[in-house]
């Protein structure tokens, strides 16, 4: 059994993570429950994605296929 450190932390058994796909850097909640304590992974926060908004807007309408050509520097271009 976790034991709690002078800190109040404690560590999370690998088969909880498994079971709730948790990984490092992600936020978990805490919920108290007649006197019971629920854990369970933060869903994603909208303020996470704000950075993100339009970093993929300029593939708008490319095809997939031209999208990987261009990942991949043309590589597989043997027009050459």
């Amino acid at each position: 059994m976790p034991k709690v450190t002078q800190k109040g932390q404690v560590t999370i058994p690998k088969q909880i993570r498994s079971i709730l796909s948790i990984r490092t850097g992600d936020e978990i909640v805490f919920e108290v429950h007649a006197k019971k304590v629920v854990l369970k992974k933060s869903p994603a926060s909208a303020k996470n994605f704000k950075k993100y908004v339009g970093y993929l807007s300029h593939l708008n309408g490319k095809k997939p296929d031209d999208i990987i050509d261009e990942l991949r520097g043309n590589a597989d271009d043997h027009s050459h």
